[in-house]
């Protein structure tokens, strides 16, 4: 034989250049696994944040139209801003804008420095009474470790110095971002006056006001410039403790008598009554989120800030203690050791099934190419800065099956050439060289109808899947290098004879496994091409109750968080107390406290959590809510936790809802089910929302059925008297410093103790400790230049109830029916029988003018399965583009892309079987389907083509043949294809099981149809010209 050229011939000349080379790309993977950055999940961009402005005294309705409706239509002019999505909650005193940016933002923080530098200006434009315009663009920061220390002992103040102590040396790590601290509570100065005195005295409280609030301020006082020297006057503050402020003068008269606050009033310190608080098991505590930097190792990070924590928790005295609440590097570490173990035993499955149908030494061949293949894999993806995350990692699992797919038909084409005689280093080159045109295009088909997703997705899913579609692309390509570099020697080195090598010609070979198997196969593909049309009848018919069982599969695009965590949220009717609301967080710990699968409970009164988990959104708190972070033993007992007692505990307290919350990565969904309502009237909105909501309520399915408007807010409503007031000189501002020092305090300056700020509260001392709503008109208020008197002497005082909150969705009223389903209950049919519901109800619903839409799981799927959609048409097109590159034929590209609906009975079954819903990654479990159909596609009609053209032989003998010789290789892929993907099904991963499942089920059942469907197609479509080849031939 002549001598041979090329790439591969090279690359078997040179191959100690070539195991060198890989030698080093193997070791540089190993350090990159080590090294390379590591998240629990890949960086997604929230494109969320909040807008708050404060107004104490102005109720939900004075909030919305004054600072609500103008704050939106300022946010509305950035182009930015997506205001399908942004709404506000106004309620008494403040309002909340949820911000959500456009889809197409990448620089989110560019675009909230434009709105924070606007909303400074726009301040001006609000009433005067609004305090602050904040914006928090924070939002969506993820906390990457959340630690509580806690003490039954220590004050606060105590548990603030131990934190800021630990602070100061987590900032030493240089992966340390930021640090956030949450449930801390400040010392305050507060003064009791009795108002009893301050009348004997002839004292004004508006008076003692200002006295206070002018003697704490110290602004600029200049200093001395001259020719010489530049010196700055500083004045001393007048408060330094609480003796300074007691001895403080507040009024003298020409005798020089003076009167000190200590005459009419005491100075306590105390810690306020909370209006939010933390615990941990039972014990008070400050709670440290830490966040890390962008394109670091958090496992690494982990062990860093692991290291000074445990230095630091030596320092600490025994009643204090140091609880992880949350850890994200242990997870990552977790999913590494896990991808490691998935990974030994796809090895293991693939070599076990190569070897129960090929000798071991073929099976060591074929083997030995997957971990060559992840570690120089891992050498580029480290190298291209892609880090390894759960998404990367499903990646390289899902390719495992398929990285020994181009070897496997390599080495099955070498030990043909064995068996016809043709020697060792010769057939090894040109097995290599005969199907490589075949595997290049099954790999460029394979690895890039994952990038159109790129195209079509945005927002938080183009971010969820950036990083797959490069990984398998790297992946594949180091698969196709390794098979046609390394293999082709590799196999020289090691397979010495065929599979039909006689060792005895007088002795009749044994048959093998495989033989029997090829003898069945022979025998169905006969009585296909025998019987063509019912075949043919029987392939169409796979294929439409492959689409009929598709329709029946449920869809949830983002499933649950297989976690050891789930969050527990409590709600009380608005206007409930702090008190009420941790008496019923309290009694509801300590039954999740008795269970002992639970480990821990983290309780946020009045607020809630930081963003423990990525697409767990903070909620807003209010004193009638609370939360907490429970961590169980395993993710089985959270299944088995939150079966219990999600229904169980619901409706325990009679004034609270128990809401049990698995974790899921359905971002930006309050409720499963949403019925927006729209209308510029309230008391249509409530009509309508009723009728439904109770409607709704007679279902099985459906949890709790409640409303974004909250519940009726009680209030008290002062109206002065114009003439009376104004004889006594009373006005609006000096009866709310009246109030305000009675219902809760009022601020007039601060007390610094070094870094310490203690601020001072005026109040005015009662003989109750509780106050009242019949207590207001009995308050004293004075004038300016006349004695104090009851409120109710010149003002009146009444009860009334305002809305708890008013919501505007995209600048319109929208009040939402929300509906939590019973666990165990799929969506999309509760959804039909809602939508049914409001269906019936549309005459009255057109009759107040109201317009309905829907939220929830519906929306995002909406807004999601166009874009799958058109990235799937898209795939298809580019995969219809390489086939006719590839066969030089359009109808034969047609063909084999005909074949990949195939597919569909096999996915299809196989989430039907294992009761699993149609997810995203089952998405991209079909799209992997289909490549790994046409690459058997391409190999199955390459034969054929090479039989007709090249040896003459007649149509139907040219497809029984091919059939009969391709059935080994397309097994052997199929095979290991799924056997790859076999640890995702086992580990029962509701985010990556769907995808396994459709992998695997897809590619056995799919592959009976290619072995047989295919030549029969083929046989079919050029029937009619078998003549015409003849003759050409």
């Amino acid at each position: 034989m002549k001598e041979q050229k090329g790439a591969i011939a090279t690359a078997m000349k040179y191959n100690k250049i070539v195991l060198l080379l890989i030698g080093i790309l193997v070791i540089c993977g190993v350090f990159a696994l080590r090294e390379m950055p590591k998240q629990e999940f890949p960086a997604f961009t929230i494109r969320q944040g909040i807008v708050a402005a404060v107004y104490p005294g102005a109720t939900s309705a004075e909030i919305e139209e004054q600072v609500s409706k103008p704050l939106e239509q300022f946010l509305f002019t950035y182009k930015e801003v997506k205001k399908s999505k942004t709404y506000s909650q106004s309620k008494d005193g403040i309002v909340y804008l949820l911000v959500e940016l456009n889809d197409d933002v990448v620089d989110k923080d560019e675009v909230w420095s434009k709105i924070k530098h606007g909303l400074s200006t726009f301040k001006m434009k609000l009433p005067p009474g609004v305090v602050a315009l904040i914006a928090n663009d924070d939002f969506g920061d993820t906390s990457a470790l959340l630690v509580s220390l806690e003490s039954d002992t220590k004050t606060y103040r105590q548990l603030k110095e131990y934190m800021e102590t630990l602070e100061g040396r987590l900032r030493s790590i240089e992966s340390v971002s930021n640090l956030r601290r949450f449930g801390e509570q400040n010392e305050q100065l507060s003064v009791y006056i009795d108002k009893e005195k301050i009348a004997s005295y002839g004292i004004n409280l508006y008076g003692l006001y200002q006295v206070l609030l002018t003697k704490g301020m110290v602004g600029p006082s200049g200093a001395i410039d001259n020719d010489e020297m530049v010196v700055p006057i500083h004045i001393t503050r007048p408060f330094s403790s609480e003796k300074d402020l007691e001895e403080q003068v507040i009024y003298s008269d020409p005798q020089g008598n003076h009167i000190r606050l200590k005459d009419v009033g005491r100075v306590v310190r105390e810690y306020p009554k909370p209006s939010t608080y933390t615990i941990n098991n039972g014990k008070k505590c400050l709670i440290l989120s830490t966040e890390m930097r962008q394109g670091y190792n958090i496992v690494q990070y982990g062990k860093e800030v692991d290291e000074v924590i445990n230095n630091f928790e030596k320092t600490l005295p025994d009643d204090v203690k140091i609880f992880r609440i949350a850890d994200q590097p242990k997870v990552v570490d977790a999913s590494i050791s896990s991808f490691l173990h998935e990974l030994a035993i796809a090895i293991a499955a693939v070599v076990l099934v190569v070897m129960a149908l090929m000798p071991i030494r073929v099976a060591g061949v074929a083997a030995s190419t997957i971990p060559v293949t992840i570690f120089i894999s891992l050498t580029l993806m480290f190298a291209f800065g892609i880090e390894l995350n759960t998404v990367t990692l499903a990646a390289l699992i899902v390719v495992l099956g398929m990285i020994v797919d181009n070897s496997i038909v390599i080495v099955d084409s070498y030990l043909e050439m064995l068996d016809e005689g043709v020697p060792h280093w010769d057939a090894a080159v040109a097995s290599a060289q005969e199907y490589f045109k075949a595997i290049f295009s099954a790999t460029l088909a394979i690895g890039l109808t994952f990038f159109p997703f790129l195209l079509t997705f945005s927002g938080q899913l183009y971010d969820f899947v950036k990083a797959f579609p490069w990984t398998i692309l790297i992946t594949l390509s180091v698969s196709l290098a390794v098979a046609v570099l390394f293999v082709p020697y590799l196999q020289y080195l090691i397979i010495k004879k065929g599979l039909h090598f006689k060792e005895d010609a007088g002795k009749p070979r044994k048959k093998s496994f495989l033989d029997y198997v090829q003898y069945g196969y022979d025998h169905i593909l006969q009585s296909v091409l025998r019987f063509p049309r019912t075949s043919f009848l029987f392939g169409v018919l796979s294929v439409v109750l492959g689409i009929l069982l598709f329709l029946k599969i449920p869809i949830k695009l983002m499933p649950i968080a297989e976690r050891n965590q789930f969050s527990v949220e409590i709600f009380l009717p608005q206007g409930n107390s702090l008190p009420q609301t941790a008496a019923v967080a309290k009694d509801m710990a300590g039954i999740l406290e008795k269970d002992k699968r639970v480990k821990s409970i983290t309780t946020f009164v009045g607020s809630g959590s930081p963003r423990f988990q990525t697409t767990y959104a903070p909620k807003i708190g209010g004193s009638n809510f609370a939360q907490f972070i429970v961590n169980t033993e395993s993710n089985e007992a959270t299944e088995e936790i939150l079966n219990e007692y999600t229904e169980k505990y619901a409706y325990h307290y009679p004034n609270a809802f128990v809401k049990f919350k698995q974790l899921d990565y359905q971002a930006g969904v309050d409720a499963d089910i949403e019925v927006r309502l729209t209308s510029d009237s309230i008391s249509d909105l409530k009509a309508v929302s009723e009728k439904i909501r109770s409607q709704v309520a007679q279902l099985d399915e459906p949890l709790r059925v409640y409303t974004n408007y909250e519940e009726p807010l009680p209030d008290v409503r002062v109206a002065l008297d114009p003439i009376e007031s104004n004889r006594l000189g009373v006005t609006e501002g000096l009866l709310g410093v009246a109030l305000a020092s009675r219902f809760g305090g009022l601020p007039v300056t601060s007390v610094w103790e070094n870094d310490y700020k203690l601020p001072v509260v005026l109040k005015s001392q009662w003989e109750l400790k509780d106050p009242v709503a019949a207590d207001v008109e009995n308050e004293y208020v004075s004038g300016l230049f006349a004695p104090a008197v009851p409120l109710r002497q010149i003002a009146k005082v009444s009860t009334g109830w305002q809305e708890g909150q008013i919501v505007r969705r995209n600048g319109v009223r929208t009040l939402s029916v929300l509906i939590d389903l019973k666990r165990g209950n799929v969506i999309a049919p509760v959804q039909a029988k809602v939508e049914s519901i409001v269906s019936n109800l549309s005459k009255d619903i057109k009759d107040h003018k109201v317009t309905v839409s829907y939220g929830g799981v519906k929306e995002n799927t909406d807004e999601t399965l166009p874009k799958i959609i058109r990235g799937l048409v898209i795939s298809i097109a580019i995969i219809f583009f390489i086939l006719v590159f590839h066969f030089k034929n359009p109808g034969l590209a047609g063909l084999v892309l005909a074949s990949t609906t195939f597919s569909f009975l096999g996915a299809a079954l196989g989430l039907w079987i294992m009761d699993m819903e149609f997810s995203i990654t089952a998405v991209l479990g079909l799209v992997s389907l289909i490549g790994i159909i046409v690459r058997n596609g391409i190999i199955m009609y390459d034969y054929i083509e090479e039989l007709r053209h090249k040896h003459g032989m007649p149509l139907r003998e040219a497809c029984l043949h091919a059939g009969e010789r391709r059935m080994r290789p397309i097994l052997l892929t199929s095979l290991a294809a799924s056997m790859g993907v076999i640890p995702m099904i086992i580990s029962k991963s509701p985010l990556w099981a769907p995808m396994g499942t459709v992998i695997c089920f897809g590619t056995l059942i799919s592959m009976f149809f290619i072995l047989t469907m295919l030549p029969l197609i083929y046989w079919l479509a050029y029937k009619g010209s078998e003549d015409k080849v003849r003759k050409t031939v």
